[in-house]
């Protein structure tokens, strides 16, 4: 493992974190770590696509930021939910701390919005459909109980378009569980005023750094529902202070345009009430509301082929990224041993005397792999002639030592019989 002053600079493209996740490419960074392409290989040409997050340079010896990795990590891996990104494994290599998540082949909510923009806008019934997948993955992560079957009172605290992904499948993954909120949570790094989350999504109590629960999660989906129903933002200012001003007012959003039918603005009007025993109580109570309302029926084969209608340039470059640090990759391989003669492994040296080409391994002599079949069929007068003089003679004080061998037993059973006839016991016998 290499020795290094910056602990975070020995991760770079080619670098196998662990031994075992062979890093390909960045592919985001936040405010808090990056995000790599990586792959694990194993026996029999077995390949897998993950992602390595790893905690930025500059926070590696941060206590706090620390805290908050292994939080996430702890919470996330806990969550087991077809909507929530799995987190495959948790490490720390040279002070850096690193976790493993499902690899997500897709893009994320907000680039989905963006690409919907310029195909004619986003149809109600795919963003319903997200909508509720997110809910459904949330409610997985607020019923999260310890070993005890005590609720842990985990709240993402951070739901936003960024944080949800699309796989091109149409499969909603919840990510980034940086600051969320546990009970039992280790490191809460509480300070006067400061907003966790992002304002734009941050429900009431929270943008107060109010205590908060599973209702400040409803709170941010359906402010990205009406965000992306109407084109705008319920609360938003100049900057963040005026958003946050805005939002404290207590003030109803402006009513959702009349292209959204009265249902589906019902139901995400009740997720933005101000009052928080107002709003669905529940994720799951907003998941089948947002159905209940759903234009026409709706699954994720369709939120797959939008997606990749909409991004499909942008897919298409990924995945020629992608095709090329895997190749860089395989570049940066050392070539595999030859399968051909065992002489090139130094351990199985050939035993001396014997004639080139046929080298012998724990006494069986074998030929090399690169040998043609036709030079396999050799009379043994042509095997003779291609054998060293050594190795002749070798061979011929072979064939005396058997025929001896043969000869010998005649000759003293000969002599048992003869003395048996014609020696003293014979006489005596007669």
């Amino acid at each position: 493992m290499p020795s290094v002053k910056n602990p975070a600079s020995h991760f770079v493209s080619g670098y196998q974190v662990d031994g075992r996740y062979e890093l390909l490419y960045p592919y985001a960074q936040g405010g808090m770590a990056t995000v790599w392409v990586a792959r694990v290989t194993g026996k029999h040409g077995f390949e897998k696509l993950v992602a390595v997050k790893t905690i930025l340079a500059h926070l590696a010896n941060e206590p706090g930021f620390r805290a908050m990795f292994l939080d996430e990590a702890s919470i996330a891996a806990r969550i087991r939910h077809p909507n929530v990104a799995d987190i495959v494994d948790l490490g720390e290599e040279n002070g850096v701390l690193y976790m493993v998540i499902e690899w997500v082949s897709g893009d994320s909510w907000s680039k989905l919005y963006a690409g919907a923009q310029n195909r004619g806008g986003f149809p109600q019934n795919l963003l319903l459909r997200i909508a509720a997948d997110v809910c459904a993955g949330l409610h997985a992560a607020h019923e999260l109980r310890d070993d005890n079957g005590q609720l842990r009172g985990v709240v993402h605290r951070d739901i936003s378009p960024q944080n949800v992904l699309i796989s091109t499948a149409g499969v909603t993954k919840i990510i980034d569980f940086g600051i969320a909120k546990a009970v039992d949570r280790a490191s809460e790094m509480t300070k006067t005023g400061m907003l966790k989350g992002k304002a734009q999504y941050a429900a009431p109590e929270q943008a107060r750094s109010k205590q908060v629960d599973r209702r400040a999660d409803i709170w941010a989906v359906g402010t990205i529902l009406y965000h992306y129903l109407s084109g705008r933002l319920p609360y938003e200012g100049a900057n963040e202070l005026m958003t946050l001003q805005r939002l404290a007012s207590g003030k109803p959003p402006p009513p959702l345009p009349v292209s959204v039918p009265p249902s589906i603005a019902a139901a995400v009007m009740t997720a933005l009430a101000h009052a928080a025993d107002r709003r669905f109580q529940t994720a799951l109570e907003m998941q089948r509301a947002l159905e209940s309302v759903m234009p026409t029926p709706t699954t994720a084969a369709d939120v797959s082929v939008f997606l990749n209608e909409c991004l499909a340039e942008r897919l298409e470059s990924k995945r020629r990224d992608l095709a090329e640090a895997i190749a860089e990759a395989d570049q940066r391989r050392p070539r595999a041993e030859p399968r051909g003669r065992l002489s090139t492994y130094p351990e199985l040296a050939p035993v001396p005397g014997v004639a080139q080409g046929i080298e012998t391994v724990t006494g069986r002599a074998e030929l090399p792999l690169t040998t043609a079949p036709s030079e396999l069929l050799i009379t043994s007068h042509e095997l003779s002639t291609r054998m060293s003089p050594g190795l002749r003679e070798l061979r011929a004080t072979h064939w005396l030592i058997m025929a001896a061998g043969a000869v010998l037993p005649i000759v003293v059973w000969s002599l048992v019989v003869y003395v048996a006839m014609f020696g003293p016991l014979g006489h005596g016998a007669r």
